[in-house]
């Protein structure tokens, strides 16, 4: 298990799905975490009651990852209420299907603003505390969709995409400080969120993958803890692909 007694964490969008099983995962490791949630307060108070028998602090946040001095805010009260703050996973992201041909102005930016802007509204907001403290670590969820490309999700996609610039820029920028910055890209996962997928799409990705089964958020929290620990001190500016070999 992953050593991260003492740290305190941030996760975002962390009340459902992958960012839930990460900010369980970062707990059990031993961090205190707060996490924020867009409108689902049920499930959020389930996950801050998970976390809290796990024998963590917690603190849930009602917050879009859009909105930049609402990051701030949440950066700043985490500080006061849990005594700092360590790691900062930008998991916050949503998803708009339409062909270009067929995209509103909507669909384009909802995906844009939370995924990529989202990322970095907190990235920003967290350096107010990592380049004082001259350390930290920040892990963003991908995609290998934002690798490669798909066709019918082009905002994800290109949010995606535009993560991996952020990611190196932050990881060049902010290693002086000793701020570690890295990227997950996961493959299909099977989360809430898919359990409208038709079956022949999960076949399809099944084909792509080298080895034969569909991901789960179990399988992309533990190396999302291992970027968070003192084992990956040397690890910065990477994009590490967890997709079963779906993209190769």
């Amino acid at each position: 298990m992953t050593e991260l007694k003492g740290r305190i964490a941030l996760v975002t969008g962390g009340s459902r799905g992958l960012g839930r099983e990460i900010a369980l995962h970062l707990a059990c490791a031993g961090a205190d975490v707060a996490f924020t949630f867009l409108e689902d307060a049920a499930s959020a108070e389930a996950t801050k009651n998970e976390l809290q028998k796990i024998g963590r602090r917690t603190e849930a946040f009602q917050a879009n990852a859009a909105d930049f001095s609402r990051a701030h805010e949440i950066v700043e009260e985490i500080a006061e209420k849990l005594g700092g703050l360590d790691i900062l996973i930008c998991n916050a992201g949503i998803a708009r299907a339409a062909g270009i041909w067929r995209m509103t102005e909507q669909d384009w930016d909802e995906p844009v603003n939370v995924c990529l802007k989202g990322a970095f509204n907190y990235i920003r907001a967290a350096c107010t505390v990592f380049v004082k403290q001259k350390r930290g670590k920040i892990v963003c969820i991908g995609s290998i969709n934002g690798l490669r490309g798909r066709i019918g999700t082009a905002s994800y996609n290109a949010a995606k995409a535009g993560l991996t610039g952020l990611v190196k820029t932050a990881a060049a920028e902010l290693g002086q400080f000793n701020v570690n910055v890295n990227l997950v890209a996961p493959g299909y996962i099977e989360t809430p969120s898919q359990t409208n997928t038709p079956e022949l799409i999960r076949d399809l990705v099944l084909k792509e993958c080298s080895i034969k089964r569909l991901g789960t958020p179990e399988d992309i929290a533990p190396v999302v803890s291992f970027l968070c620990s003192d084992a990956a001190r040397h690890v910065t500016g990477q994009i590490i692909k967890v997709d079963a070999g779906q993209y190769l």
